[in-house]
């Protein structure tokens, strides 16, 4: 791929509606390369500054418009394909009032392996779960902000005692009573 082909499919071409792209949706923008030609031309792309690496095979494109918080979402999904992954732990309970602390990350339960990403969105720390896929589905509700599964607060909360079994946290358990309280009537 050329500079003048990555500019027409990312800049001005379909390219540019796609915020989060995985390595297999750019090789549908640039079919006739070859493997080391498309790797060689994903490595000039982000030394140029057109696409961003999150990590290996997950690039954002910087032509795009943001995503808002919706990023967070498609991010998780192009990260960790194929596992269910859901926003929990200090991220929820921040989120709901039962920590007063607002974590500089997001914090995401996952079936995949555990790792910490710097991305354009921000921080976002996957912990694996050995949780059952049935149990995340009744627990979890999909954010429409984040277009990511979200825990329950209580499952949250379990979560962070199970990951920190003896860190003291300064929880607001009346807080926390009020958005679980929230969440049965929204179900």
């Amino acid at each position: 791929m050329t500079l003048r082909e990555a500019v027409q499919a990312l800049v001005l071409g379909v390219g540019r509606e796609c915020r989060v792209l995985r390595s297999a949706d750019l090789r549908i923008l640039f079919p006739g390369d070859t493997t080391r030609a498309f790797a060689k031309g994903l490595g000039h792309l982000v030394e140029v500054g057109l696409l961003g690496r999150v990590m290996r095979g997950v690039y954002v494109n910087h032509a795009a418009e943001s995503a808002g918080a919706r990023e967070v979402g498609l991010l998780v999904d192009a990260m960790r394909p194929g596992c269910l992954s859901y926003l929990s732990y200090e991220s929820v309970l921040a989120d709901c009032g039962t920590l007063s602390q607002q974590p500089y990350w997001y914090t995401v339960a996952t079936t995949g392996r555990g790792g910490e990403y710097v991305t354009p969105a921000g921080r976002i720390l996957f912990r694996h779960t050995s949780r059952p896929e049935r149990e995340i589905a009744l627990e979890t509700v999909v954010d429409p902000i984040y277009e990511l599964m979200v825990a329950h607060p209580n499952v949250a909360l379990a979560d962070l005692r199970r990951v920190y079994p003896n860190m003291p946290f300064d929880l607001d358990m009346e807080a926390h009573r009020d958005a679980v309280g929230e969440w049965t009537a929204d179900a």
